[in-house]
């Protein structure tokens, strides 16, 4: 099954079968039963759990380890790069919003890049996130995570070229988590734990911002 970023509709075939419903429990021979993993974790790769766990340590390394030359750029930036800046009620409203990356680590340090448009839709009771513009195009769903700080995205990568991608967990290298946090009224970020194609050398976060209706 593949789906397409032109429409929030297609996104409902992505995860169609994704359960975050009651756990579930398998009896194992000559032993107690053993809790299956729901929710996000039901869904995510263990690469991507390992992943999702460590990103508040990862970003505490990578900013520890920038020169004493990039620090008023990541002051700049605000609680965007405060890795304990998560506040609660995490929740986003479906809209458009401004979506706007910064890259940590690398040899540029740290580098803030324009804003694209991104979209949050509901879609069969789930909430569906879609990158609209820009060269990388990450689409998939949003999970509910137990900290009651933050949103769990899993979805893949849809290069501009490409009409579709598939989904979530078939192919590993298009494959997209991230964690989405409140760190402000209106304003939320998204770190990605993977970066494609750059491994553990970078760290993209993506600022998000309620488009006002009106604006451009």
């Amino acid at each position: 099954m593949r789906w397409s970023l032109m429409g929030t509709v297609a996104l409902s075939v992505v995860l169609a079968g994704c359960s975050t419903g009651p756990k579930a429990v398998v009896s194992v021979a000559a032993g107690a039963p053993v809790e299956q993993p729901t929710g996000w974790r039901a869904t995510a790769t263990s690469d991507d759990q390992r992943r999702i766990d460590d990103l508040t340590g990862r970003m505490q390394r990578m900013l520890a380890a920038l020169p004493a030359t990039m620090r008023a750029r990541v002051a700049a930036q605000g609680m965007l790069l405060n890795p304990t800046a998560g506040l609660d009620a995490p929740t986003l409203s479906p809209g458009s919003y401004q979506c706007r990356l910064v890259r940590v680590g690398g040899r540029r340090g740290v580098v803030s890049y324009k804003s694209d448009f991104c979209y949050i839709a509901m879609v069969d009771g789930k909430q569906s996130f879609t990158k609209q513009t820009g060269t990388q195009l990450p689409g998939g769903w949003l999970f509910d995570d137990d900290s009651g700080k933050r949103l769990i995205f899993l979805g893949t990568l849809r290069p501009q070229q490409a009409p579709s991608a598939p989904p979530y967990g078939e192919v590993r290298q298009r494959d997209v988590a991230a964690v989405i946090e409140r760190i402000a009224p209106f304003r939320w970020r998204m770190a990605l734990v993977k970066n494609d194609g750059q491994g553990d050398q970078t760290l993209d976060i993506y600022e998000l911002i309620p488009v006002v209706n009106g604006s451009s």
